[in-house]
């Protein structure tokens, strides 16, 4: 490999470990704010002043903020990886909204879905060997 193309391979892999991190953290922080916007709305009952409400609710702005922000990066995932790789991999969210949910909520979190996490984790590193072959 030339240092040119090297330099190119380094700059792609950099900008789809960044695209791959922003999406992870804007979707697993808008299920924690829709958590938390949720948590405001429990004691309304559902019509016009629960939806005027939900829309004003600081952390529910939030959630869509990152959903949208999470649609834009997903569009330039799409673009250089193969949707059979890409939606696996999206299931990182999964972990990412578990760490939140125990270090930012306070959430207990049992042994169990400690295991799911690297069962999650394990079939992602399958799918990188995978693509590799």
């Amino acid at each position: 490999m030339s240092p040119s193309t090297t330099h190119n391979w380094l700059a792609k892999r950099s900008t789809s470990v960044a695209l791959w991190a922003m999406l992870i953290t804007s979707e697993s922080t808008a299920q924690i704010a829709m958590k938390l916007g949720g948590d405001d709305l429990t004691n309304m009952n559902f019509g016009l002043n629960w939806l005027i409400t939900a829309l004003t609710t600081p952390a529910v702005l939030v959630a869509v903020g990152c959903y949208a922000a999470s649609f834009l990066i997903w569009m330039l995932i799409l673009r250089s990886t193969h949707l059979s790789v890409a939606f696996p991999l999206s299931s990182l969210v999964f972990v990412g909204v578990l760490l939140g949910s125990w270090l930012g909520l306070g959430e207990h979190i049992s042994w169990l879905h400690w295991v799911g996490v690297w069962i999650i984790i394990g079939g992602i590193a399958l799918l990188a060997e995978g693509d590799n072959g």
